[in-house]
């Protein structure tokens, strides 16, 4: 019996400290790696996210740009880090879905060394043509895309990246594939040429394309997410537009490294859903055209494995491999 007794209050001490460890989270400033430059779309969703978990949690929490290798290099930092919540990674659609399925040599595996948090939101691609060009829909570019006469070409941002994987899927749902691939060194050049005329057509970011669209440069046919955008409601979906089930958006989630407990996961995902949820700061996120989502750790991990099936069946069907 005293044994009994003894094992029972060391049992209740442990448990009671624990406890007081946890609801201590955070005592010290916190650091959110984002694989990308200061400036980007990336860059920007991570520091409302850590203006939001700042607001919440009452501890510093600092945006830490480690750029490189299409963000990879951050993935993998995050993934070597202790998890005890003071080093997490604001992972995006190439470093979490799509350099998984084209890279055989990366240095983490997707689901085994990350803790996925919540999807904080997503950016819609968007199909734009230049205004003077033929189509007008998406069923006039399925028809112009699909007729060898018209020698119609795409740009993409660089093989493999989100922009070249969206017009892919596209090819593949549609049955479009007399068109050809011209992958760019970056979004730039490749708005630079389809702006003057020199490509037909280009699946952008909506954040990248929007201002060229709203002051009549660019002709937009379709946003790529399930349902119209709220930074584009006159656009109609891809979907929507008769190709069905088509889907293809460049997220933003928030991760921690493997086997972060699910008290701090937990906690981490209620700051955010209170202060990215509504009002001014879920404004701003949208009029960049990002729609948050901050779904429960569960079912953020759902959509994880369902998008690395996803772009692992296009990158088989389309034979796409980074060297």
């Amino acid at each position: 019996m005293h044994s009994f007794l003894v094992r029972s209050i060391v049992s209740l001490v442990i448990a009671a400290g624990c406890a007081l460890a946890q609801a201590a989270y955070p005592e010290r400033s916190i650091r959110l790696v984002v694989g990308f430059p200061p400036g980007g779309g990336a860059d920007y969703v991570a520091r409302q996210a850590a203006a939001g978990l700042t607001q919440a949690l009452g501890q510093a929490v600092v945006v830490d740009n480690r750029a490189g290798a299409n963000g990879t290099l951050a993935a993998a930092e995050v993934a070597r880090a202790p998890a005890d919540g003071y080093t997490l990674l604001l992972g995006v659609t190439a470093t979490q879905s799509i350099a998984p399925v084209l890279n055989p040599k990366l240095p983490y595996d997707a689901l085994r060394d990350f803790t996925p948090v919540t999807e904080v939101g997503y950016t819609p691609m968007v199909l734009v043509v230049h205004p003077q060009s033929a189509p007008r829909s998406v069923a006039d570019f399925i028809r112009f895309a699909g007729d060898p006469a018209n020698n119609a070409t795409y740009a993409s941002a660089g093989i493999g990246n989100i922009t070249h994987m969206a017009a892919e899927l596209f090819v593949q749902s549609t049955g479009a594939n007399k068109i050809t691939h011209v992958p760019y060194k970056g979004s730039s050049p490749a708005l630079t040429d389809l702006l003057g005329g020199r490509i037909s057509a280009y699946f952008d970011t909506l954040p990248s394309s929007l201002p060229f669209i709203q002051n009549g440069q660019l002709r937009a046919l379709g946003v790529t997410s399930a349902a119209r955008s709220p930074a584009l409601p006159q656009v109609p979906a891809i979907a929507e537009a008769g190709v069905k089930g088509y889907e293809a958006t460049a997220w933003y989630g928030l991760f921690g490294p493997a086997n972060l407990s699910p008290d701090i996961t937990r906690r981490l995902h209620e700051a955010l859903l209170k202060s990215l949820g509504s009002g001014e700061a879920k404004a701003q996120l949208t009029s960049r055209g990002v729609d948050t989502v901050l779904e429960p750790p569960a079912e953020f991990r759902k959509m994880l494995e369902a998008d690395l099936l996803r772009w692992r069946r296009v990158a088989e069907t389309g034979q796409i491999k980074l060297d």
